[in-house]
């Protein structure tokens, strides 16, 4: 290998890591971050092979992570003529992966907290009205109203797939080192 090519894969290692590490704290496993990142900067398709290769994963955790992310709609899988193995790339759309895990993973404990304090709501309710009673029923209330807020802010998210990012200029369209010659950087 060259040494342009060895800083290539250090770089892409690197970042693999980083991504790798961000998905690990949202509660994936990190190779899933690891293999989404090695497709996403190669900017085509590789072989289950070929990522396990560059990130020292075995065929069989390979094959199961790409089915996993394949479910998760941040990979594809992808044909090449004349090939006979398979082909895998990644979803470049931030938002819209981002939507999927939001619409199927959040939404499900959001909905899970809901129906528990409505649950702890009524609880309370029927208890004899006192001081303390009153008091915890007024606290659960004002969780269950801030869960309800948030589902609607959830559910539109999930609707329309847009978040306000005007307030950063160019950043989520243009490469950081053209927002950095901007700033001077």
């Amino acid at each position: 290998m060259s040494h342009a090519s060895d800083i290539h894969r250090q770089a892409e290692l690197l970042a693999a890591d980083a991504i790798g590490d961000v998905i690990e704290h949202w509660g994936f496993r990190r190779v899933l971050g690891r293999i989404w990142t090695v497709l996403f900067i190669e900017g085509g398709a590789l072989s289950a092979a070929e990522i396990g290769e560059r990130l020292q994963v075995s065929s069989g955790a390979m094959s199961m992570s790409l089915t996993e992310l394949q479910r998760w709609g941040v990979v594809r899988r992808v044909w090449k003529p004349g090939e006979r193995k398979e082909f895998f790339e990644a979803e470049t759309d931030f938002w819209k992966m981002i939507s999927k895990v939001f619409a199927e993973r959040e939404r499900l404990i959001a909905d899970s907290v809901r129906e528990r304090l409505e649950r702890a709501s009524a609880l309370l309710e029927g208890l004899p009205p006192t001081d303390a009673a009153r008091f915890s029923l007024d606290r659960v209330e004002r969780l269950l109203s801030f869960v309800i807020v948030a589902q609607a802010a959830l559910d539109g998210f999930i609707k329309s797939r847009t978040v306000d990012f005007s307030r950063f200029g160019d950043l989520v369209r243009f490469p950081i080192r053209a927002v950095r010659s901007r700033r001077g950087a």
